[in-house]
């Protein structure tokens, strides 16, 4: 799971920060590159859940994510045959859903499967950090010394790794779906009980998220995600307007990325003591913190502290929400469960983002405070889950 996750977010790096580049060498209009990279968050908010739903139906999440890789590849494979914007619209929007659609399957399923082995998911996650920056960095020096002329070749070969990868990957669960006509009693957190057929149980696990408490729970962490909006977009054009040179922030860039490793590696030790929304709530705090202080314009040197923060805005949010969710759902409709926070995140971040380029040509800098903003309305939305009657225990992952 660990390979997986590395390959998986470095076939990503290797390319998602290069694209621009690419359609520029193929004379694409800035119009016509903003529609392609906006189209995947179209179809993310659209199609994940039904995709996380049939992931849900099959007899082991792995088939689903199987063939999530191999449709991305049979994707990528037309551009060695046909290139032009229309091409390049559709392919990249289909391969963006189910790429994006395979993440909150495969978070089911590891969280899933180190629960039942009481392993830690934080450490096996880190590795998709690691693998993104070794992405971003590989790539980055391939493309200087042989240009993006390789771009359809990196993205073919990357997606081959990740399917030998995703085929070295376990099974994360046996083959025994329950029969229409099979009934059993499930017992949900906070007191809710059903006895049903197996559809009915995956009917009514999908309706624990509409409870106020934990709908409030994953509508604030999709907030506090989304606050990155215009750190993940507009950051380092930023920065080199200040004057700092590009390579300093593509290292400014990699120590949130490694303080985000370091997070996830000891997650399990924080987890034991503190709840989810509990971590939730610190993450909202020092989000408010970090865009508040970026608003200003800081120094280098306090740059880098800032950016070390990146540990808790991103990682421990990240985390705390996954483990809040796979706690309060039935193992039947796991996947689609995070596919509901996956999807609001993506809504909710292409809001954020949107936001950020409006702001950014009126303010510059100062458009971290509509961030800070951003955070706090999440943080406030977990503050009310505690009017709710659910339950707050730290866990042990």
């Amino acid at each position: 799971m660990s390979a997986y996750y590395g390959v998986f977010f470095l076939s990503i790096g290797s390319v998602m920060p290069f694209a621009a580049l690419w359609f520029d060498s193929l004379h694409l209009s800035s119009f016509i590159s903003g529609l392609i990279f906006a189209a995947p968050s179209v179809a993310i908010v659209l199609f994940t859940i039904f995709i996380g739903r049939w992931a849900d139906r099959l007899a082991d999440w792995r088939t689903a994510i199987l063939w999530c890789n191999w449709i991305v590849l049979g994707l990528f494979c037309w551009f060695l045959f046909r290139v032009n914007s229309w091409d390049i619209l559709v392919i990249w929007t289909l391969a963006g859903l189910f790429t994006f659609a395979s993440g909150p399957i495969m978070d089911a399923a590891a969280l899933s499967l180190t629960k039942k082995r009481g392993s830690d998911f934080g450490r096996i996650r880190a590795f998709g950090s690691v693998g993104f920056v070794v992405g971003v960095m590989a790539a980055g020096m391939f493309f200087d010394h042989f240009g993006t002329q390789w771009f359809v070749g990196v993205l073919i070969i990357t997606m081959i790794a990740r399917i030998i990868a995703a085929h070295a990957l376990p099974h994360f669960r046996n083959a025994n779906l329950l029969s229409a006509d099979q009934v059993r009693a499930t017992s949900y957190p906070d007191g809710l009980t059903v006895e049903s057929s197996a559809g009915a149980v995956a009917a009514v696990g999908i309706d624990v998220l509409r409870h106020p408490g934990i709908a409030l729970v994953i509508v604030g962490a999709a907030l506090i995600n989304a606050s990155h909006g215009f750190n993940n977009v507009f950051a380092v054009i930023h920065w080199t307007n200040l004057g700092i040179s590009t390579t300093m922030a593509s290292i400014l860039w990699s120590v949130g990325v490694i303080a985000e490793v370091l997070l996830m590696w000891f997650f399990s030790a924080v987890a034991r003591r503190f709840s989810a929304r509990k971590c939730l709530l610190f993450a909202s705090a020092v989000c408010i913190a970090r865009w508040s202080l970026n608003g200003t314009d800081p120094s280098l040197g306090q740059l880098f502290i800032l950016q070390c923060l990146h540990s808790i805005t991103f990682g421990l949010s990240f985390l705390a929400c996954v483990n809040f969710i796979s706690r309060r759902v039935p193992e039947e409709i796991a996947a689609q469960a995070q596919s509901v926070s996956a999807t609001l995140v993506t809504f909710c971040m292409a809001v954020a983002m949107w936001l950020s380029g409006w702001l950014y040509e009126h303010v510059q800098g100062q458009a971290y405070w509509a961030m800070a903003l951003m955070a706090l309305l999440g943080g406030v939305c977990v503050a009310l889950s505690f009017a709710s009657n659910l339950e707050d225990t730290a866990t042990s992952r």
